[in-house]
């Protein structure tokens, strides 16, 4: 084979192989999103299990993973906080995040309550409908996510880039089980709680596979199409 022939080649190849394997890890990742799906669907069909105030260990938290759960005890207001840059139907505000002191204890439970608008004037946060005395909630736990930060401060007084139990608890000093909650129920206090359910993205990572998959097909086609091709002699 010409070194002319062997340089495309080699390129050729190597774009078929790896764009290949892109169109696989998303088919795997639309996978993974049914599986959630499935396993979020058999859950939905079990009874809620109440959150009460014997501390959940550590290593049985993954297998709450989706469970409908309730939760009975007293908002902690003042320990409510905004998770900012949520948008909902193209409106920009906050998921508002609130400790939950549950009934007859010390323990409390961090929970999602739900989004609401920020409002042009960003200098003042949203008000909060909370119901006072013993209250009782409904909703799923919400799963750990991955996220990156694009600096060491990751809160701006009660607005936050991003949350998670473990900071929660260091910064309130409340003692907390190690799960949060997705509230489900209730629309009185104005907050919205529409969930994106487990194979929320399926379609789209099966859409980019498709496309990987074009552009290795296609990189094979213009391959193939120089490499084989007759060379025409120059007619004088």
């Amino acid at each position: 084979m010409k070194a002319a022939r062997i340089l495309p080649t080699v390129a050729a190849l190597t774009v078929v192989v790896v764009t290949v394997m892109l169109g696989r890890w998303q088919l795997d990742r639309a996978q993974l999103r049914v599986e959630r799906a499935e396993r979020y669907d058999s859950l939905a069909r079990l009874p809620p299990l109440l959150i009460g105030s014997q501390e959940i260990d550590a290593g049985e938290v993954a297998a709450f993973d989706y469970r409908r759960v309730q939760a009975r005890g007293e908002w902690l207001t003042e320990y409510g906080i905004f998770l900012d840059n949520q948008v909902y139907r193209g409106e920009a505000g906050y998921y508002v995040y609130m400790p939950m002191r549950l009934a007859g204890s010390e323990m409390n439970i961090l929970v999602n309550r739900g989004w609401v608008a920020a409002g042009r004037d960003r200098t003042h946060l949203p008000e909060i409908k909370t119901q006072a005395g013993v209250a009782e909630i409904f909703g799923s736990i919400q799963a750990p996510v991955s996220f990156k930060e694009l600096g060491t401060t990751y809160r701006e007084g009660r607005v936050w880039e991003n949350v998670t139990q473990e900071r929660f608890k260091a910064w309130s000093g409340l003692k907390l089980q190690p799960l949060i909650i997705r509230q489900t129920d209730g629309q009185a206090d104005g907050l919205v709680r529409t969930w994106l359910r487990p194979d929320s993205g399926a379609d789209k990572n099966r859409a980019y596979a498709a496309q990987w998959f074009a552009l290795a097909g296609l990189v094979f086609i213009l391959w193939a199409y120089h490499f084989f091709k007759r060379k025409v002699p120059d007619v004088e």
